[in-house]
């Protein structure tokens, strides 16, 4: 049977396209209908799921809501705020963009958008939104809140206040309104304040996440690592995937030197939201502790800038960025970073070290010589002031700040360090009494003058209106000490250790314990302050000099060395308390070992010199050298009895007991020094033998 051709051949295809679509579009319209059913019953576990602090479960039920009823605002609306809970604000913008164009009342989403502002960083933003229109009943308390965030991040601390005043009025069992009271009185500097209001956020509510949270920062700051751990760890009990708790605990593990079990947290971060960028900076601080600055680079990498303005990242990335030999990158960094925190003094000793290698000599004089020229800079500041000088051929400037570098810097008090005319400081301390940011400049400055009394009349109103303030505690402190009365400042300096036991205060603990006789307890809170913050430089430094003090050698060079593996071989100073430490330990090849590294960085200064030759003399292979060493830290230092007389022995070690004798004759016709008995006795023995 022959079949007779279809003249019009594409017809049949046309026909059973139009089929298939009129059946597809008959099973297909169910689908597309806003099943609402599901969708409500959706909302409803997901608002079970967040009532037990379980957000990321009620964002799958959400999703799913979302997803049977994809124009039901409402679910869009519960989305957002399951997103601000977990600091996903950019999520959360985008589901309240969607549910405004979903016809959603603007009013229901003026507090959402807001926080999502705050999140963002984009507080003026934030203030606008929530300054064009009323908000529901319900989010009034929220909304006042979130006011106060915004103006907390801006600085605006009297409006914040305010802001934080009205929620009060409309939420005052609020747990969460309650822990950012807690975080805007510690910005404020009221710790104390700050602790009690967090305490009161957690009986409000023992299983608020974030007051848990802040009660550990707090504690890290107040009492030590340890004692944050278990905030930490029991606000991961009740939500163990929550990722702002997950980077502080991570970070205080990396400080008490757990990198195990940091590295384990920091993954876990990643795990639960692979493009977190604090999960990478975590992991790469690990990486540049371990000298793997390539890795460190590449994880940094991976935070895709999110981290740019953060200083801590400023900071790591810079010093990435210097090992690898980058000096050009690692100014910039360290340009931003000592921009944003200007009396950061690591900071500044970074951006210098940077533009010293990178041989920017000009840039770094401009910068910094003025800050050398203040009292109070660091000796490797003043250090690399002087050798850029020296690059500039001016050797003889560079010799007055080598020798201030040379020349420790006891002074306990903080250094005025503002360029304000004084009348200006006087007129804002006159208006706000009671503003520690407009009187303690003021009363620094009179200090430094040493007018100690009008000194007093500032700062004493200023500590009674501020209790909970350890700064104003301090400052009244610091008044009395300069003015030679260290026991009316041991209360207010114990008062400030109990609100906040921080460097600056153990410092002045330390100094003023021991100028009253009690040295034992002076010596029991650094160990103490160590124990708590094993990562604080300052407090191991404070802790060496103490076990130097009363010739706990071992002890020293304990305290010491894990000083050096924190800061490198960049302190001279540092190196060779070591290698006198060492010295005195009996291990004389390692301190020859720091002592050269100490001498590499700073030649000139006299102390480091004589410290090497006495490694070297100690170490008994180079007599000569010892010699040499010792010679040329007696032309720095003519009238130094305790060099002469090791220099005397560095001659008597190198065969030439006629010059041992009139060495020992200077150093006893120079005065008391702690080896003045020796070396008499050596010089009677010298005197036998001849």
């Amino acid at each position: 049977m022959t079949s007779r051709a279809d003249p019009f051949p594409g017809r049949r295809l046309l026909l059973a396209l139009v089929a298939g679509a009129l059946l597809l579009a008959s099973q297909s319209g169910p689908l597309l209908a806003e099943d609402m059913a599901t969708a409500r019953a959706a909302m409803a576990r997901a608002a079970d799921y967040r009532a037990r602090g379980d957000n990321r479960a009620a964002r799958i039920e959400l999703m799913n809501a979302i997803k049977a009823a994809p124009r039901l605002a409402d679910a869009r609306l519960a989305q957002a705020r399951v997103f601000l809970a977990l600091f996903d604000a950019e999520g959360a913008e985008a589901e309240l963009d969607r549910a405004l164009a979903l016809g959603a009342d603007r009013a229901l989403v003026r507090a959402a958008m807001a926080e999502a502002m705050v999140l963002q960083g984009r507080a003026d933003a934030a203030i606008r939104w929530l300054g064009e229109g009323p908000v529901p009943k319900a989010d009034a308390g929220y909304a006042a809140r979130t006011l106060g965030r915004a103006h907390l991040a801006l600085g605006n601390f009297d409006e914040a206040r305010t802001a934080f005043d009205r929620a009060l009025q409309f939420t005052p069992d609020d747990s969460l309104l309650w822990t950012d009271i807690a975080r805007f009185r510690t910005a404020s500097g009221d710790q104390a304040g700050g602790l009690q209001a967090a305490d009161h956020a957690v009986e409000l509510d023992a299983n608020n996440v974030r007051a848990l949270q802040l009660r550990g920062e707090l504690t890290r700051s107040q009492t030590g690592l340890a004692a944050a751990l278990p905030w930490f760890e029991r606000a991961l009990g009740i939500d163990p995937n929550d990722v702002s708790v997950l980077g502080e605990y991570a970070a205080t593990l990396g400080d008490m030197g757990r990198m195990r079990d940091m590295l384990r947290a920091a993954r876990q971060i990643v795990a639960l939201e692979p493009n977190n960028p604090r999960g990478y900076f975590l992991q790469a601080v690990l990486a540049a502790r371990a000298g793997q600055y390539r890795l460190a680079r590449t994880l940094i990498q991976k935070t895709g800038g999110a981290l740019e303005r953060v200083p801590a990242m400023m900071q790591v990335e810079g010093v990435v960025e210097f090992e690898l030999g980058n000096y050009r990158q690692a100014i910039d960094r360290f340009e931003r970073l000592a921009d944003a925190q200007p009396h950061n003094r690591r900071a500044a000793e970074l951006l210098a070290r940077a533009l010293y290698a990178e041989g920017e000599h000009e840039a770094l004089l401009e910068r910094f010589r003025p800050v050398a020229n203040r009292a109070g800079t660091s000796a490797y500041l003043l250090t690399l002031v002087a050798r850029s000088l020296e690059a500039m051929g001016e050797g003889q400037a560079a010799l007055e700040y080598l020798a201030r570098a040379a020349t420790p810097d006891t002074a306990p008090l903080l250094r005025l360090d503002q360029d304000d005319e004084p009348w200006l400081l006087a007129d804002a301390a006159r208006s706000a009494p009671r503003d520690a940011r407009a009187v303690i400049p003021y009363v620094r400055m009179l200090v430094a003058q040493g007018d100690f009394a009008t000194a007093a009349e500032f700062a004493k109103p200023l500590a009674d209106a501020n209790p909970g303030v350890p700064d104003a505690q301090m400052l009244l402190g610091d008044v009395h000490y300069a003015s030679g009365n260290a026991a009316a400042a041991l209360p207010l300096y114990d008062r400030a250790a109990r609100i906040r036991l921080a460097e600056p205060v153990v410092r002045r603990l330390s100094l003023v314990l021991r100028d009253l006789r009690r040295a034992g307890e002076a010596d029991s809170l650094l160990q103490s302050f160590v124990d708590m913050s094993p990562a604080n430089t300052g407090g191991l430094r404070l802790l060496a000099n103490a076990r130097i003090d009363r010739g706990d050698w071992a002890g020293a060079v304990a305290a010491l060395t894990a000083l050096h593996a924190q800061l490198g071989s960049s302190q001279p100073i540092l190196l060779t308390d070591l290698a006198l430490a060492r010295l005195r330990a009996g291990d004389a090849a390692m301190a020859a070992h720091d002592s050269r590294l100490a001498y590499r960085v700073q030649p000139a200064n006299p102390l480091v010199t004589h410290v090497r030759g006495m490694a070297l003399m100690g170490a008994g292979d180079a007599p000569m050298l010892a010699v040499e060493m010792l010679e040329k830290a007696g032309a720095l230092q003519p009238r130094n009895p305790w060099l002469r007389y090791h220099l005397a022995q560095a001659y008597a070690a190198a065969g030439k007991p006629s010059r041992a004798m009139g060495a020992l004759r200077a150093s006893l016709s120079l005065g008391p020094f702690p080896e003045r008995s020796q070396a008499a006795a050596m010089l009677r023995d010298l005197q036998g033998q001849s």
